[in-house]
């Protein structure tokens, strides 16, 4: 018996690898129950999962080809409704030696098999076999049915999983794509890493901080229409963006006429990418100065970057209207930041001196000298990536 059993899966396997279609491979498991059990009239596999159509097609009956579905036919009978009532082994109807239908007794043969295919307490399907009028399904004949109703299992929970998983990539994916314009790249790649639980805990991380500021904001918003505001800071802020993630920064915040932009990685890497950016953005304002010439007034981009350890994460703050997160870096490092860029005038690009350190054998800088800021104790010595003073 283990000999013929090994040779049946055998031969099953090596029709059912030969595939990738579940709709395939599900055909070819029931119409092997012919050739394991001769005397079968009739193997009918009924699916009835309400997602079978997501992950396979219908399948041909085994009978009248031409016909889909034999659940359609076959629901309503008594094997198939008590296969269905539970995950046990299987499920029989008996006849007589001497002819007529009886409950199972002594004497009695098996003349059809109903096997349950279950997930857990879902109900899959039903492989059901019916005998020749005048023959029986032996004992030997279940156990080698069984084992093709474990390969048909496998099959639909395998497929049926794997549909599962591309919907919930499909899901994710589409509210990553929701999400990705307002929320930082190191957020997307937390999330993307493990959906069910990112983790945003604080930690202490070697940052350039930068900050950009639109000069005459005010006075830009009073003299024109909403629309025409909307329009100047949606021009120019699009294309600094497409800078700032060219050089891997994440956005922190934004106000109406700034933003604060992180940039992590080697401590030398950092600081370069954020000059590197800073002095994009201002070709960039010059550019688009020059191409809305005549149409409006040019504007001026202030900018401050400072390097060092800051706390990098995750920040909730908390109010009448509920909590709110944001992804920022605070502590001295980045206060220093805001207070350079504060500082900077007609379009000036400031650098604290931790900035300057790092860049300062690939970018040409320009001294300032001490300046004195705010809550900062000791003087801090300025330079500039853009001009002489």
């Amino acid at each position: 018996m283990y000999k013929k059993r090994f040779d049946n899966l055998f031969r099953v396997a090596q029709k059912v690898t030969s595939s990738l279609n579940i709709g395939d491979i599900l055909e070819m498991i029931r119409d092997e129950v012919k050739v394991t059990v001769p005397q079968a009239r009739e193997a009918c596999l009924l699916m009835f999962d309400p997602e079978a159509i997501r992950y396979t097609r219908p399948l041909h009956c085994s009978v009248h080809k031409e016909r889909l579905n034999c659940q359609l036919c076959k629901q309503g009978k008594e094997s198939i409704k008590r296969a269905l009532a539970g995950p046990v082994g299987f499920n029989c109807s008996y006849h007589q030696n001497q002819g007529g239908s009886s409950s199972h007794g002594s004497g009695d043969e098996i003349c059809e098999v109903a096997m349950p295919i279950y997930d857990g307490k879902k109900p899959l399907a039903v492989l059901d076999v019916m005998a020749e009028e005048g023959q029986s399904i032996k004992e030997s004949d279940i156990v080698l049915l069984k084992d093709l109703t474990d390969l048909a299992t496998n099959a639909i929970i395998n497929s049926r999983s794997h549909w599962k998983m591309a919907q919930e990539k499909l899901t994710l994916d589409r509210i990553l794509g929701h999400l990705r314009p307002f929320v930082p790249a190191t957020v997307q790649k937390i999330v993307e890493k493990d959906p069910l639980a990112p983790s945003f805990q604080k930690r202490d991380v070697d940052v350039s901080i930068l900050f950009l500021d639109v000069a005459g904001y005010t006075r830009i918003s009073e003299s024109l229409t909403r629309e025409m505001v909307n329009f100047i800071i949606e021009k120019y802020f699009s294309s600094f963006l497409d800078v700032i993630y060219s050089h891997g920064g994440d956005i922190n915040e934004t106000a109406g006429d700034g933003l604060m932009v992180i940039f992590q990685g080697a401590r030398v890497k950092n600081a370069l990418n954020a000059a590197s950016a800073a002095l994009d953005i201002r070709s960039k304002t010059m550019e688009i100065n020059g191409e809305l010439e005549g149409r409006f007034d040019p504007i001026e981009v202030n900018m401050g970057i400072n390097s060092g350890v800051a706390s990098v994460g995750m920040t909730r703050f908390h109010g009448a209207a509920g909590t709110r997160m944001t992804f920022t870096a605070t502590g001295p490092a980045t206060n220093l930041a805001a207070r350079i860029a504060a500082a900077a005038t007609d379009g000036d690009i400031l650098a604290g001196p931790e900035t300057a350190l790092r860049i300062k054998k690939k970018i040409t800088l320009y001294d300032r000298g001490p300046m004195r800021f705010k809550n900062v104790k000791e003087e801090i010595r300025v330079s500039s990536l853009a001009r002489p003073g």
